[in-house]
């Protein structure tokens, strides 16, 4: 990992003073109003102007960044065909068709507004999916690698420190707490990936020269992946339809404009920070010998001078707990608001703040039990998602559209189904019984296709009036 000077430690030490300024002394009166408690805890009073919702978003997508230099060092400039064109290609649509009608149907959670479109089982099942996709695990053990590897500290004590961290702000200041942080995070990561590529092409020349310096197969698209890997990351990003990053921080803009703006201004902002991460990646595999994983602290220990090496740092930790702070206390609304307040005897006694921070309190645990006992759990949930996730995405696409609403019975099917679909395709795949031409056909890609043919043909028989209620 990195060597940092004690000018380089005055840095860090200046972004973790920042945050825990803006967590606790700036956040709980920030944007106070006239709203009810659950507005202001869970949407900040849905009054999101542009420049805070751009860099929430934007913040937020980035948790798993050195699997990005890992994945470029492996594999060069067809990743950006992979992590970067699909996503931007889908956040688009989603500013055009969804984010504007997120905003104007006044509902807090994709659960809610499951409930709203399919009924109580509908609303019940996506609230599942939401809490197995937001449990923050894989985060949690992101940032306790990172700070071990800086510290030399102990795994078990890095996870504590990050989630007593993470909790602390959000328990008392909320998704305002949220949201201020994400923005000042925003800011060092930019930051700090401006001046690794800085250094990078003073130290080791301009693009010429790192083009011609990478093997051949890094150069070319699609590279060593093939054009059938490349697909799968479209169907992937199809998946940010129902993310739930997306769809709160859209509910608390302070209009259906500014949701459909703010996201569309952010995809700018992805595909700049997608640039640097790119080029210093493929900087990292040119020059710099290292374990993919360590691509970016091995490239950043080689060109950084002191003090910008803290930056970089910086920008590491702010890029990770961006989105384990978004995701815990989404993983938190789920538990306080979707789940517990869905019953009536808990909903009278306990307040939205108060079962939200209970949720807060008893998923950044298991998280952290998780990433303790069984960092294999980490996997877990990813795999559970891809299961779950493609479920939801047809159900939750049609219903904003009227004409394409499926009944709630075959809401219910087309969920069932296409879970049942791509848990069957794993256990075909990790069993070996596929043939070796259709083992990179990832599960959540037979979800997705499943769902899409079971919700276009329900929905056309609907369309058509034919045996609405019955299947």
């Amino acid at each position: 990992m990195l060597q940092l000077t004690l000018e380089d430690w005055g840095v860090v030490l200046a972004y973790v003073l920042a945050l825990l300024g803006v967590g606790f002394g700036v956040a709980p009166r920030w944007l106070k109003g006239k709203e009810t408690e659950a507005e202001g805890y869970l949407l900040a009073g849905r009054r999101l102007t542009l420049p805070f919702l751009v860099a929430t978003l934007v913040a937020t997508w980035y948790g798993a960044i050195l699997g990005v230099g890992e994945f470029v060092y492996r594999y060069g400039v067809v990743s950006w065909l992979c992590v970067g064109v699909p996503y931007y290609i889908v956040a688009l649509l989603f500013a055009v068709f969804l984010a504007g009608r997120i905003r104007q149907e006044q509902t807090r959670t994709i659960p809610e507004q499951m409930r709203l479109f399919y009924g109580q089982r509908a609303g019940r099942i996506a609230a599942a999916v939401m809490l197995v996709v937001t449990i923050p695990a894989s985060y949690v053990l992101m940032f306790a690698v990172l700070l071990r590897a800086l510290t030399g500290w102990s795994l078990e004590a890095a996870i504590v420190l990050g989630v007593v961290f993470s909790v602390a702000y959000l328990y008392t200041g909320g998704f305002r707490a949220d949201v201020l942080t994400n923005a000042l995070q925003f800011v060092f990561m930019y930051a700090g990936f401006a001046a690794l590529t800085y250094f990078s092409i003073e130290r080791f020349g301009g693009l010429p020269q790192m083009w011609q310096a990478l093997p051949p197969e890094h150069r070319e698209v699609p590279g060593a992946l093939g054009w059938g890997a490349v697909a799968v990351w479209f169907v992937i990003a199809l998946q940010t339809f129902v993310d739930p990053s997306f769809y709160q921080r859209c509910a608390a803009a302070r209009s259906p404009a500014t949701a459909r703006l703010g996201v569309a201004v952010s995809v700018l902002f992805w595909l700049l920070f997608d640039a640097m991460t790119i080029l210093t990646g493929l900087y990292a595999r040119a020059f710099v010998p290292a374990e993919p994983l360590d691509a970016y602290p091995a490239l950043a220990q080689a060109v950084l001078p002191g003090g910008w090496k803290g930056m970089f740092v910086a920008a590491l930790f702010a890029t990770v707990m961006s989105t384990l702070e978004s995701y815990a206390f989404l993983s938190a609304a789920t538990v306080g608001y979707d789940i517990l307040g869905s019953f009536p005897g808990i909903a009278r006694r306990f307040s939205v703040r108060r079962r939200t921070q209970l949720g807060l309190l008893g998923t950044l645990s298991v998280a952290a039990v998780l990433a303790w006992a069984l960092p294999s759990a980490v996997e877990l949930i990813v795999r559970t998602a891809s299961i779950a996730v493609p479920a939801l995405l047809f159900p939750f696409l049609f219903g904003y559209f009227g004409k394409r609403r499926l009944p709630a019975r075959r809401a219910e099917a087309v969920m069932l189904l296409t879970a049942a679909s791509s848990a069957l395709w794993m256990g075909i795949r990790e069993g070996g019984i596929l043939p070796e031409a259709l083992r990179w056909v990832e599960p959540a890609f037979v979800g997705i296709v499943v769902g899409m043919w079971g919700s276009l043909f329900w929905s056309q028989r609907r369309h058509a009036a034919v045996g609405v209620d019955s299947f």
